[in-house]
This record gives structure tokens, C-alpha cells and sequence, in this order.
């Protein structure tokens, strides 16, 4: 939250920013500075949770804008190819005249992305406050757009591992296969049979994995809350050639699967929210996995070899056991989730 703080405090402090004309946040979060902007903000959002927040607040949000736009406020996800790619992306949209206002946290590389955006626009103005760096530049004469372009490309949706996949820098993951996915493939059944699904499928490996090798299942059901992942899991399931057409959810797997009833549920779940560690991600998805299966499903999944899984496992399933170990990551299978867990999806649907 530092760098929404701080993006707070300028604005508090400088009121001539976003004063007049259209604003566009990107990677939106709720706070009270947007109370100023009420009537022309748009908030662009691909993070489910967060955009249900902002939906919640009242706010208008959208996964892809369009238009252009006289105040532009950025806050960056950490990796480095999508900080630039989104300074690209703002100067596309940004009206000639108007202003992009960043806020970003110093351990994030706050201090150097200010030099980047001052050495292709010209000259910037900055603020340094709540261990964040504000600064902002306006589209008064021409940037360099050659360099503009170049961050563009660099975390662009791209085909990976020998053009097999679809991904892009920002994904778990994102230009490899991980080590713990790839041990959960090894465990599965080929057997497997009936309704699928796959929580938290990012860019589609696992489920590429359950059509290509699971020749019972009838339908399979992706999650993910993360919009660009998402899209990925899209173009690379689509080249699968099966008779079964995986239907893509944009949603948050800890907010529950909804009425959605299956039979098996693979997972390899997230256990870090932003910067920090949160094993509670990890026991939320083994809960809305449970609630979510017949009583005679079953979960596979897999996590890193550290993460206290088993007793949430033994709690939600009437058989649960490890697997394997091995690699630094550990697979865990459970059958028939207990009474009490299908009395809560019950009670969900009444």
C-alpha cells in the first residue's frame, strides 16, 4: 500500500493534477483519492479481487481501455519488462497535453523507472514519500517512441518453450514450465474421469496436461484471477485438439466456485499475496476445491515441500495422503470431501 499512499498524498498536495478531463488508473486500487475524479475515472483492472473492490466502491472498471485520456494514473505491478510496458501502454492513451502520474515502491525500482520515464519523455517531476517515488511527466512534446515501442515488446504475449505455449513476463512462471507443476503431471491418473476443474490454471499447463492425457473427462472448467493469464490459458487450450471445449472463468478462487459441482479439481495454488508470503491463499483453495467437488471427487495438487497443507487436507477430505516428495515440493491427493464441506456448499446455493 505504500505506493497508493503516496500516490495519495501527492494528489492531496498537488491540486492542479487530474484536475479537469477524463482519468484512466491503471492497475486501479480503491482509496479515497478516486472520490475526486467522480464522474470521468475509469479504472483498468485484470486482478479479480482487485476489480471487485472497485466494483464494490462504485466504480467503473474494465480489463481493456480504449480512448484516450488527459490524466493517467499508473500503479506498477514489480516486474521490470511490465512496469515499462505499462508506461508504453499509458503513453498510447494519454491525450497530447495530458499528464501520467506513477507512483511506485523504492524496492520495486522506483528511483531508476524515474529516470527511464524522464529520459524518454523529456522531463519529469517527482515526489518522494511512504518509501515510494511519485513522479509524473506530460505529453507536451514528442518522447521517444522507438524506446516507447521496445518496452512495449518486451512483455508482450510471446510463444515459449519451442512455440508450444502462449505466456508473457508478469505470469507465474511465465516462460517455463515450473518443477512442481511438472511433478503433479506425473502423478495423475490417466484415468481420470467425469467433470474437471483447474484452480488458479494461470497460463493453461496443467489443464493443456488433463486434455491431452485424460481421455474420460467430459468438461473441464479453468480459473484464474488473473485476466492476462487467463487470455494465455485461452489461445493455449484452444490448440488442443479434444472434443472438449474448456470453459474460462475470470474469477477469485477464495471467493468460492459458485453453484459449480465436480468430480476432480487439480491445483498447483498461489501462496504469495504481492510481496508476501500467505499460506491462508493455499488453505482457501484446498477449501473452495472441497466445497466444490461431489462427494465421491477428488483433489490433486501440489505445493512447495514447506507449506502445512496436510492437516487442512485431513480436515476437508475422508482420505488424504502425500503422494511424493521430491524436488522441494510435495503432491497431495484427497478423496471424498467430508460431510460438513458438501453441508457448506448446500447452505451456498439455498
Amino acid at each position: 500500500m505504500h505506493a497508493l499512499d503516496a500516490l495519495t498524498s501527492v494528489l492531496k498536495t498537488q491540486p492542479e493534477l487530474g484536475q479537469t478531463g477524463r482519468v484512466l488508473f491503471l492497475h486501479a486500487q480503491p482509496g479515497e483519492l478516486l472520490s475526486r475524479f467522480e464522474g470521468r475515472l475509469t479504472c483498468e483492472q485484470t486482478w479479480k479481487p482487485r476489480a471487485v473492490a472497485l466494483e464494490a466502491a462504485g466504480l467503473k472498471v474494465t480489463r481493456d481501455t480504449t480512448g484516450t485520456f488527459e490524466t493517467i494514473l499508473l500503479l506498477p505491478e514489480r516486474q521490470r519488462d511490465t512496469i515499462l510496458a505499462d508506461i508504453a501502454k499509458a503513453y498510447d492513451l494519454l491525450a497530447d497535453g495530458g499528464t501520467l502520474i506513477v507512483a511506485l515502491h523504492n524496492d520495486w525500482g522506483a528511483k531508476r523507472t524515474e529516470q527511464q520515464l524522464a529520459e524518454v519523455s523529456g522531463g519529469i517531476q517527482s515526489v518522494s514519500k511512504h518509501h515510494s517515488r511519485v513522479f509524473w511527466a506530460t505529453k507536451t512534446k514528442p518522447w521517444k517512441t522507438d524506446k516507447l515501442t521496445a518496452w512495449k515488446d518486451a512483455a508482450a504475449l510471446r510463444r515459449i518453450i519451442d512455440g508450444r505455449f502462449w505466456s508473457c513476463p508478469g505470469l507465474f512462471h511465465w516462460d517455463e514450465i515450473d518443477t512442481g507443476s511438472r511433478l503433479l503431471t506425473e502423478q495423475l491418473p490417466a484415468t481420470l474421469s467425469g467433470s474437471a476443474a483447474d484452480l488458479g490454471c494461470s497460463w493453461g499447463f496443467l489443464s493443456d496436461h488433463l486434455l491431452r492425457s485424460c481421455p474420460n473427462l467430459r468438461s473441464l472448467d479453468c480459473y484464474e484471477a488473473d485476466a492476462i493469464g487467463l487470455e494465455c490459458a485461452r489461445r493455449n487450450l484452444g490448440l488442443v485438439p479434444t472434443h472438449i471445449r474448456p470453459r474460462l472463468h475470470w474469477s477469485d478462487v477464495t471467493a468460492g466456485l459458485g453453484k459449480a459441482c465436480y468430480d476432480v479439481i487439480v491445483m498447483n495454488p498461489p501462496f504469495h499475496d504481492g510481496r508476501d508470503a500467505d499460506p491462508m491463499l493455499g488453505l482457501k483453495f484446498i477449501a473452495a476445491a472441497a466445497r466444490g467437488l461431489r462427494s465421491t471427487g477428488d483433489l490433486w495438487l501440489v505445493a512447495n515441500k514447506h507449506l502445512p497443507y496436510e492437516n487442512a487436507m485431513s480436515e476437508a477430505f475422508e482420505t488424504s495422503r502425500t503422494v511424493i516428495e521430491a524436488q522441494g515440493f510435495k503432491v497431495l491427493h484427497g478423496s471424498r470431501p467430508k460431510a460438513i464441506m458438501q453441508m457448506h456448499r448446500r447452505q451456498r446455493r439455498i
